[in-house]
């Protein structure tokens, strides 16, 4: 019977203290996250009572009630009878490896601008195929006033970062947007070019033009347009000097003194310190990149290539755009700009195709397939870049591998570029026509990007997992880690076997609920002969509880088990167990895991009963099991089949 959403949301919310005692109301694949005002006015017996939920887990100060893959249908129901947002609220504190975080919030501030990169990127690859099968022309009106919407996004990409990091951090988005403003204002860019006639203080520092805060601070002159890294680095400032302006500002000021303190203190930290550094370090990097081609273009290319999505995400690459310049005015070619951003954008492109075809996901194959033509058609990689491989992350290794690749072939051939273009893809190849032979740079460049793109695409295909939909009582809530940190091989037919030798018993006679109910998922119930447990199958140990009493296990072929051996067996905080694997170990089918005292268990007055479940059971159209009622460690106790 299909769940009713709008009353199970509405006993969810009386049962957790009503609307007024939640803060923000979140979900993700499984699970519906609420962040309580008072966790102590929830009835978790309550909670666990409504039909459709599966188990409650109070985490990283979240409370969590796990539902599983139907709680995106349940979130439109409960968002709209509480009016909740997924803005709300204070976001628990960040976990997990530095590494991991930093790009989880990078992602977190870029993905919500995902619909209009993809709208944008879409744009421009329509704008370009019309202007190179002549239907337009660039000078057109028509063109210059859908152009300048498919690259005013990116234009004032700072502007928009701003919003988001301020919805990322819970801050004041116009305030943070006014910083990103800044970045993009005219005459500011005009004078940081040298160009605007009433700013007459110009000097050098560090080798570089810079005209003078106060007349006396150097503000290194360099674009700010269509970068992110700058911005991403005053998050934390932006968010710092909010609250400092907040508790310092007297109430009866605070309206205009509060906004006022921000930007005193945002202004010359984004334009004398943060700002500069991506302009410093780019020029730093034309330098090093002029002289290595000199002396080996082949790698030059292709690290340049392998770097290039990362040097565009810092905004970088701006600082090579004088290089560019006057190596076609001098030499009458470039690589550094236009060879490698050709193998890096057609890469990223290709990353994108490899986790479209490689995903179940329906949404993110549309977005993959979108990104992927918006970098390779277009040669704007955005979209890809920040929607689909840094979000996901092992796409990028796909990415990096392919232009490298690319690029490094591309060093070997001589493929130069000889013109001004468009954004480097496969639609500016007309550019690298030139040179004695006018063909070469065309021919083998295609024929490298098509290799890059084979390249990327396989390797992000190979690579890319979705996250997978977790049933209650996975093996990471055994642990206690987010479920959605983990992704997992998809499922497949499988056989399993026993982990024990011994009675075999319908999973329906355990005496535990939370077993028989089938809530964790299906399964077998074992009766041990014998104090030991081996692997059902080949793969890894995900889950070892720390009292050793229960093991949960992913095999190679997407099948999450859980072995709880006896009832209530937490309890003995570990006597009588002796684990052999530990948690993340690799096991092959018949390992043996765990060693366990029968006798002293049972002394204890506690079941020796060892349930089997199969964690993940909604990813299968059937669990079953062999229909014997003894069996030895090995044989086969569960069939699985998609």
């Amino acid at each position: 019977m299909a769940m009713d959403y709008a009353d199970v949301s509405k006993r969810i919310i009386s049962a957790v203290g009503g609307a007024d005692n939640i803060s923000s109301a979140t979900h993700c694949m499984t699970r519906l996250r609420l962040i309580l005002k008072d966790q102590s006015k929830a009835d978790d017996s309550r909670v666990e009572g409504i039909k459709g939920v599966k188990s409650v887990i109070k985490q990283g100060g979240q409370y969590q009630i796990v539902i599983g893959n139907e709680v995106s249908n349940l979130f439109k129901e409960f968002s709209k009878l509480g009016r909740f947002t997924e803005d709300g609220g204070e976001a628990p504190k960040a976990e997990g490896p530095v590494i991991q975080r930093l790009f989880g919030f990078v992602a977190g501030c870029l993905t919500p601008m995902l619909p209009a990169m993809l709208g944008t990127g879409m744009l421009k690859v329509l704008l370009t195929l019309l202007t190179t099968l002549k239907v337009i022309s660039a000078t057109d009106a028509t063109y210059q006033i859908f152009y300048s919407i498919a690259d005013g996004f990116f234009y004032f990409l700072p502007v928009f970062l701003g919003w988001s990091i301020a919805k990322k951090v819970n801050g004041n988005a116009p305030m943070y947007m006014a910083v990103g403003a800044l970045l993009c204002y005219p005459d500011l860019v005009s004078m940081m070019g040298g160009t605007l006639e009433s700013a007459t203080e110009y000097g050098t520092f560090l080798g570089m033009g810079c005209t003078y805060l106060f007349g006396v601070i150097p503000v290194i002159e360099t674009t700010y347009t269509s970068s992110v890294v700058p911005m991403l680095l005053m998050a934390p400032v932006m968010k710092w000097a909010e609250d400092f302006a907040d508790r310092v500002s007297p109430n009866v000021l605070k309206a205009f003194l509060k906004p006022l303190l921000f930007m005193l203190i945002c202004t010359p930290v984004v334009m004398v310190v943060l700002g500069p550094i991506g302009g410093v370090i780019g020029n730093v990097m034309a330098a090093g990149f002029n002289k290595m081609y000199g002396a080996v273009p082949w790698l030059t290319v292709g690290v340049l290539s392998a770097l290039m999505p990362f040097i565009v995400m810092t905004g970088m690459h701006y600082a090579l755009i004088p290089l560019f310049m006057n190596n076609l005015a001098t030499l009458g070619f470039d690589v550094v700009v236009l060879v490698t951003m050709f193998c890096s954008n057609i890469c990223q492109g290709g990353a994108a195709f490899g986790v479209a075809a490689k995903t179940k996901d329906v949404e993110t194959r549309s977005e993959g397939i979108a990104c992927g033509i918006s970098a390779t058609i277009a040669g704007v990689t955005e979209p890809a870049l920040y929607g689909i491989n840094l979000r996901y992350m092992k796409p990028m290794i796909g990415a990096v591998a392919g232009a490298g690749t690319a690029g490094l072939l591309a060093g070997i051939l001589g493929v130069k570029g000889y013109s001004m273009g468009g954004s480097p893809s496969f639609l500016s190849l007309i550019t690298f026509i030139g040179g004695e032979n006018p063909y070469h740079s065309v021919i083998w460049g295609a024929v490298c990007g098509v290799i890059g793109l084979a390249i990327s695409f396989a390797v992000s295909f190979v690579l890319y997992k979705d996250p997978q939909k977790q049933a209650a009582g996975t093996s990471n809530q055994i642990s206690g880690t987010d479920d959605s940190s983990d992704m997992a091989p998809s499922v497949s037919d499988e056989t399993l076997a026993s982990p024990v030798t011994g009675e075999v018993k319908p999973l329906s006679e355990v005496e535990d609920d939370a077993f028989s109910s089938g809530a964790l998922g299906q399964g077998i119930a074992l009766v041990p002969a014998e104090g030991k447990v081996y692997a059902p199958a080949d793969g890894e140990v995900t889950t070892f509880f720390p009292t050793g009493h229960a093991i949960g296990l992913q095999s190679d072929k997407g099948a999450e088990v859980l072995i709880h051996v006896g009832m209530d067996t937490v309890k003995l905080e570990g006597k009588g167990f002796t684990p052999k694997v530990t948690q993340g170990s690799r096991v092959k089918k018949g390992d043996l895991l765990l060693e366990f005292d029968l006798n002293l268990i049972q002394q204890e007055g506690y079941s020796i009963v060892t349930p089997m479940i199969i964690t993940n059971t909604d990813d299968y159209t059937s669990v079953v099991p062999s229909g014997v009622t003894s069996i030895r460690k090995g044989e086969t106790a569960i069939k699985l089949s998609r």
